[in-house]
């Protein structure tokens, strides 16, 4: 009766060693929240006359506006541009398939004068491009939105433009990847 007892602890013993199933390890390594922040860049060309007031007067040292003279050119030999400001992504899990995606834009070159912000998702269900467009003046901008995307891994991915009181800004795409419950 001892060798069906051994038997039985020499498959458990190998069933644990082997370790879960790949499929399970999987999708357990997506957390069930993620968050990622870009920086906005500056377009230099798009500093006004007025931008470069606002500048002066702030101490804002965005592309040289703060200190060149209103006939000479702003500096523009950074590639990308200078950061402006910075956006922000973050990716919820809230059951049944559904996510929340909300995004946020912070500008360090004075007012938000507008937003347009692309935000895509993807999971198991499809995939959608949502446009975002807010006119409203503020320092920061924030909103989200819900989206069914079905159990399994999802990922959203924000981009767009930013205009401050002082310029243009680009936000560079960024994304997050989460697993929905």
């Amino acid at each position: 009766m001892r060798v069906p007892a051994v038997a039985t602890t020499l498959i458990v013993v190998a069933a644990l060693l082997s370790g879960p199933a790949p499929a399970l390890a999987d999708t357990r390594a997506d957390p069930l929240d993620a968050t990622v922040s870009t920086p906005a860049l500056a377009d230099c060309s798009s500093i006004t006359a007025t931008g470069r007031e606002y500048a002066r007067l702030h101490g804002i040292a965005l592309c040289g506006a703060d200190s060149a003279p209103a006939s000479a050119p702003l500096r523009t030999e950074q590639v990308g541009g200078e950061e402006c400001g910075s956006a922000t992504l973050v990716m919820t899990s809230r059951g049944g398939g559904v996510a929340t995606v909300e995004w946020r834009v912070e500008s360090t070159t004075g007012p938000v004068l507008g937003v347009e912000l692309d935000v895509s998702t993807a999971g198991r269900s499809g995939d959608t491009m949502r446009r975002f467009v807010d006119d409203a003046a503020s320092q920061r901008v924030r909103r989200s939105t819900v989206a069914f995307l079905g159990v399994g891994r999802a990922v959203a991915t924000v981009s767009g433009t930013v205009t401050t009181f002082l310029a243009t800004c680009r936000i560079a795409p960024a994304s997050v990847r989460i697993h929905v419950r």
